[in-house]
């Protein structure tokens, strides 16, 4: 009977450790954008956003949601890069007067996000910046 309780108690330490690894793997980017940006092709306020998986295949999408301004989207990286980054931001690029995002690092890798230009955009203007939000995991 001894024995049969040491079983159960591994197998209960290694299926909390597969929980805890799932966990840490999900875990969520809170970051504040100054400005209103453009995700997923909908401009976004600015406001305190949380991002975070969809799924567990890197690939799945990640949600960025808004608790405040009570809306969220699903961007779909076209990039995956699985080196983590202590500093965890999120980046735009800024085209005229909108800011379009363009990529996410976090503790679980880098992802870069398609900037879906809206037709009018396209035609004339030429200025492209750079610009970045830091954020907490």
């Amino acid at each position: 009977m001894k024995q049969y309780a040491q079983i159960l108690l591994t197998m209960t330490c290694f299926l909390g450790l597969g929980v805890a690894a799932r966990a840490q793997g999900q875990r969520e980017l809170t970051v504040t954008i100054p400005f209103d940006f453009v995700a997923a092709g909908k401009t976004l306020p600015a406001g305190k956003y949380t991002v975070s998986r969809v799924s567990e295949d890197v690939y799945g999408g990640l949600a960025i949601s808004s608790y405040e301004n009570r809306l969220s989207v699903i961007v779909l990286p076209t990039q995956v890069e699985g080196d983590p980054v202590d500093d965890t931001k999120v980046s735009f690029k800024q085209i005229g007067d909108e800011h379009f995002l363009n990529k996410i690092e976090t503790a679980n890798g880098i992802y870069s996000i398609p900037v879906a230009l809206p037709t009018t955009v396209v035609g004339g203007v030429s200025q492209h910046q750079g610009i970045s939000a830091t954020g907490t995991p």
